[in-house]
């Protein structure tokens, strides 16, 4: 298990173009760093399960500076693909606890990995996970499936009309 502790950065990353991308969650610690792979709907559900756990506290946010680090580096030290994510709170430090498991991990085994961020990290990672997400193909409003370069066949339209969507370009 890696245990990166307080966290200095945490921040979501999309590689490639839209319908293509791959998507990571880069943490540092120190001198440790992490490449965790995951999915894009995995990222949307850490991103709503953070907003909803600061809701939750509601506990005014104390400021932090932001940490911004040139280049992160490659190959990290740690480096694996997401099965499971989890978080927690501790409320005495006021810290988000965020908990990532392999896809090889048992159901029932202590997580791979685990880093601490603070409330302020946290809304600064959502606000930018939200970003990354919107950058994609954008969703049907009928069928939720993407559109591809400004046309999509519908499947609540029985896929038989193919639907031109204008997109601003």
């Amino acid at each position: 298990m890696w245990d990166f502790g307080r966290a200095e950065l945490l921040e979501p990353e999309a590689i490639g173009e839209p319908g293509k991308r791959t998507f990571r969650l880069r943490v540092r610690s120190g001198g440790d760093s992490a490449s965790l792979w995951l999915e894009k709907e995995q990222l949307a559900a850490l991103t709503l399960a953070i907003r909803q756990l600061l809701e939750q506290t509601n506990v005014i946010d104390d400021e932090d500076d932001a940490v911004e680090l040139e280049g992160f580096p490659e190959p990290p030290g740690v480096e694996f693909k997401i099965g499971r994510l989890g978080i927690g709170y501790n409320e005495s430090d006021r810290l988000v606890a965020i908990f990532a498991y392999t896809i090889e991990d048992d159901e029932n085994a202590s997580p791979s990995f685990s880093c601490n961020v603070t409330r302020h990290q946290c809304r600064t990672f959502a606000e930018r996970a939200e970003q990354t997400i919107a950058g994609g193909r954008p969703i049907c409003v009928l069928c939720g499936g993407p559109i591809e370069k400004g046309s999509h066949r519908c499947l609540r339209r029985n896929g038989h009309n193919k639907v031109q969507i204008m997109l601003d370009e």
